[in-house]
């Protein structure tokens, strides 16, 4: 599949990069979340398996985002909304509101460079939506 994507316009290139900024950004969101509980008391092993429960739905998907499968991009939005419905819920607790807020922020870049990349990549590659 990289053989047909060479030479890469550069919407595809940004497109792909702020999606995977995104991406990145979310997982370090819930590191950095996991960390704040361990300094706030929180037992290292729930720590652990609370940032295991976060984070492994995403790591499900990178192999096919290195790989650069379009198939990848799109499930991994269908996923990011179940993340985001979370975020929602996690936005209106009066404690977590900016890292609820920023949870929301997240899901919802992630989701929009998505959709870019994938009709940008379409494009590019000549395939149809249908």
């Amino acid at each position: 599949m990289t053989d047909t994507w060479q030479p890469v316009p550069a919407i595809v290139k940004r497109t792909r990069m702020a999606a995977m900024a995104s991406y990145f950004g979310l997982i370090g969101l819930f590191t950095g979340d996991a960390l704040v509980s361990l300094l706030q008391g929180a037992p290292w092993y729930v720590a652990l398996i609370l940032w295991l429960v976060r984070v492994a739905p995403l790591f499900i998907f990178l192999p096919g985002l290195r790989r650069n499968h379009l198939r990848t991009y799109a499930w991994l939005s269908f996923a990011i909304m179940l993340y985001f419905m979370h975020a929602v819920n996690v936005a209106f607790i009066p404690g977590d509101r900016l890292y609820g807020l920023l949870y929301c922020l997240l899901c919802v870049s992630i989701f929009c460079t998505l959709v870019l990349y994938i009709r940008a990549a379409r494009k590019h590659l000549g395939m149809t939506l249908q």
